[in-house]
């Protein structure tokens, strides 16, 4: 996973930009598509920043000799805070197929991370007798 991150690390960090008419505080990012919907022209995008994905619905556009990305895409976008969640706006492809298996990389390592530790790793907890009980009392005497 991290070299595939590896890849996605550029020279420079997001930038700030304001743009025209707008209050809005807009970063520029670089990222990966992590799952795609080309039917419904939808996307999430892991941004460069490792913060919070990025969630992409592409405005209504014609259809002639329009194509979508791809999970595994580089892309280069805006992003905006709308309440808690981050939309990315004016996407653009940077590299096709940069970084292609990232999502099911993603997946393996999460599911091996899910996997209980191993038992001898565990340290055993049992509460002892609450403070101010007789038992405690006893033990304190003792």
């Amino acid at each position: 996973m991290q070299a595939a991150m590896a890849k996605l690390t550029m020279q420079t960090t997001p930038r700030i930009v304001s743009k025209e008419g707008s209050n809005k505080r807009v970063v520029e990012m670089f990222g990966v598509v992590l799952w795609s919907d080309p039917s419904d022209r939808k996307a999430v995008f892991w941004c460069e920043d490792q913060g919070d994905l990025a969630y992409y619905e592409c405005p209504a556009v014609d259809d002639a000799g329009y194509t979508f990305f791809d999970a595994g895409d580089m892309v280069r976008f805006d992003v905006t805070m709308d309440q808690k969640l981050r939309r990315a706006h004016n996407p653009s492809l940077v590299q096709e197929h940069a970084c292609v298996g990232l999502p099911d990389r993603l997946r393996h390592d999460a599911a091996q991370e899910s996997e209980p530790a191993p038992s001898d790793k565990i340290i055993p907890f049992t509460p002892g007798p609450r403070v101010g009980t007789p038992s405690h009392q006893a033990r304190r005497k003792a």
